[in-house]
């Protein structure tokens, strides 16, 4: 069988769990993925974190208030603020 992507891997399997379908092999597979997944997106939060912290201390404000600017026009088209407007957007996918 072949799966066209990772997420219809894991609906299938979701699928699957929901019906009782399961083992403890993929058990452990599956919790060992998730934690993985969360170190790692732990340790890019904080590599977000201390960017956006950087950025608001140098313009005094916060990177709520600097993305509303930013989605209503109120801010310029500079490298800065086109960065912060990234990192910011990464870090609430995160964030989820």
């Amino acid at each position: 069988m072949t799966i066209a992507s990772p997420l219809v891997a894991v609906q299938n399997l979701e699928q699957l769990y929901r019906h009782g379908f399961r083992d403890t092999v993929t058990d452990a597979a599956l919790l060992k993925v998730a934690s993985s997944q969360a170190t790692r997106d732990t340790a890019v939060l904080y590599d977000l974190d201390r960017d956006l912290e950087a950025f608001e201390q140098e313009y005094n404000l916060s990177s709520t208030e600097f993305f509303q600017r930013w989605q209503d026009g109120k801010m310029t088209d500079s490298a800065d603020f086109m960065d912060w407007n990234a990192l910011y957007k990464m870090a609430r996918e995160i964030n989820l």
